[in-house]
């Protein structure tokens, strides 16, 4: 756009060729996180010269450009708007927590949100689902609001439509908000009267579409098709390979069984992933709410304020309880009920149904709240009575936050003490690792072990990731890569293969091709391999360890 305009074309930058050209790849995905990353990319990163010179950059420019140098690595200023959004979260977190909680107990809603091995994993990397899951609570968060307030009714549509330029998985927050808002008005529908249609609702359908449409290009030169085309791709995804339970799934299981099987993925993998205490307090948090509907007043919650004296479309829950309970029990089992059905691709483990764990948060800070109250009644001394409620919260958070600085920097083979940690994870057969993260750690030793021929096999690291490890100077220039596929393995010298199930075969392979099973390097994490390296050169194998 700033070309078009300095050469005196400005529309030229809105044609449906300037468009498409940068907008078509990837079109799975719309373009708010896209626009966000690759803003901070062009203004926070140090431009490289030589990168320029090199043709390492993505981008044909004729030499340096001016940046804000906040980042010394690119993928650090890609990152860096995810890593905000999570920084909100964790704010929205505690906002979301005191609409029901006292501030104490909404803290640790607000750390338990993050404190979270794989949250944390996808809270750091330029993608999509820790954003969804912000503007997941952003939306809820709105709508609650709007239930008491015109205003929030508004900006409920606004958010909403920021959801849908986000990811897909905002199609689903307008039933969880109607799911909500009918079991909260269901003395209407037992007098058989309908009841009114909120101004948060009327906001979504009409703005929400409109800000998906200002901030997604792609859908700018044919709205309806291309919509219809975003749609059915993700109706009729692809499945993945994934492992659970020691079992590959990569196609929809047509075994009743197996269905079976199949249904208990996300319920399983939250068990297995989340820190224990943090269930623990929100199986808590859970008895107290559902006694909140038979036993008001108690002071583990906070009062709701007072209503409107007269309810209408502007203010739809005005003279009824909010059903806090309710609120938060849809927008856990929602998400989780999606991922659930035995035809939804299971590719990309619990990052799927993140946006239901901020909330089941909110219920382990009722957990603590509780914890809290009681403790208070057995602490006489006023000194203690008035740091016991911070020291407790503290004590509480403690294992969440040690068990996800533990897991780093791979949050994605992390299993609780349920499983029996990482090492249990993997005797389970649980997923291990996706997409080639886990052969970062592993740079170096690739550096320091360099064949001579430079055939180097990459296995599942992209060809994209190796040109950003070198534009970070994590990799020399020149790097070798053999390439992709079976066929290239036997043309290689040193060779790395990825730890999972469905990639059992490309070790084999390696064993053939250079004459010995005996690793050169080993990338583990508490024991549990995540990379292994081969080299024709080498049979004592190295252990890299965390």
């Amino acid at each position: 756009m700033w070309t078009n305009l300095r050469q005196g074309h400005p529309a030229r930058a809105f044609t449906r060729a300037a468009v498409d050209g940068a907008w078509e790849d990837n079109h799975e995905h719309p373009g708010l996180m896209k626009l966000l990353y690759g803003t901070s990319w062009r203004l926070f990163h140090k431009c490289d010269c030589m990168g320029v010179k090199r043709g390492l950059h993505p981008i044909p420019i004729s030499g340096k450009h001016l940046t804000l140098p906040l980042f010394r690595r690119e993928s650090s200023a890609f990152r860096f708007p995810a890593i905000l959004l999570a920084g909100l979260g964790v704010a929205l977190a505690y906002w979301l927590a005191r609409r029901m909680l006292r501030p104490v107990p909404a803290a640790v809603a607000a750390v338990l949100s993050v404190a979270q091995p794989h949250y944390f994993f996808h809270a750091q990397i330029a993608c999509f689902d820790v954003p969804i899951t912000v503007m997941a609570m952003l939306v809820a968060l709105a709508y609650w609001k709007s239930l008491r307030s015109p205003r929030w009714g508004i900006l409920c549509g606004v958010f909403w439509g920021l959801a849908l330029a986000t990811k897909h998985n905002a199609w689903l927050f307008p039933f969880f908000l109607l799911a909500h808002y009918l079991w909260m008005r269901r003395g209407d529908l037992r007098r058989q009267r309908l009841p009114r249609v909120p101004l948060a609702f009327v906001s979504m359908a009409t703005l929400g579409p409109l800000v998906l449409f200002m901030f997604w290009p792609w859908l700018w030169h044919s709205p309806v098709q291309r919509t219809q085309v975003w749609v059915q791709r993700h109706m009729q995804h692809e499945h993945y390979n994934f492992e659970y339970l020691g079992r590959n799934w990569n196609l929809p299981p047509t075994d009743t069984r197996l269905k079976l099987l199949r249904v208990t993925f996300p319920f399983v993998s939250t068990l297995f992933t989340l820190p224990v205490t943090t269930m623990a307090l929100a199986a808590v948090g859970t008895v107290l709410f559902l006694r909140r509907r038979r036993r008001d007043g108690s002071s583990v919650f906070v009062p709701e304020p007072p209503a409107a004296l007269r309810p209408s479309w502007l203010r739809p829950g005005a003279d009824v309880d909010r059903a806090g309970g309710a609120f938060l029990a849809i927008h856990i089992a929602g998400p989780i009920a999606m991922v659930a059905l035995p035809s939804t691709p299971i590719f990309g483990g619990v990052k799927h149904f993140l946006p239901a764990m901020p909330f089941l948060c909110v219920l382990a800070g009722a957990g603590a709240a509780w914890l809290i109250q009681v403790a208070g009644k057995l602490v006489t001394a006023p000194r203690l009575r008035r740091g016991l409620p911070l020291a407790l919260a503290a004590l509480l958070c403690a294992p969440a936050v040690a068990e996800t600085q533990r897991s780093h920097p791979d949050g994605l083979g992390h299993y609780n003490l349920l499983a029996g940690g990482f090492a249990g994870g993997a005797s389970l057969g649980m997923n291990r690792q996706f997409w080639g993260y886990s052969a970062l750690p592993l740079l170096p030793w690739i550096i320091a072990h360099r064949p001579a021929s430079n055939r180097i096999y990459w296995h599942d690291v992209l060809h994209d990731a190796l040109i950003m490890y070198t534009r970070d100077g994590r990799l020399p220039l020149g790097i070798g890569d053999a390439g992709v596929g079976e066929q290239v393995v036997e043309q290689s010298d040193l060779g790395i293969v990825i730890i999972e199930k469905h990639f059992t075969v490309y070790e084999g392979l390696l064993w053939r091709a250079y004459g010995t099973t005996a690793p050169a390097s080993v990338y583990a994490h508490e024991g549990v391999p995540f990379v292994v390296a081969y080299d024709r050169r080498k049979t004592r194998p190295e252990v890299i360890a965390k």
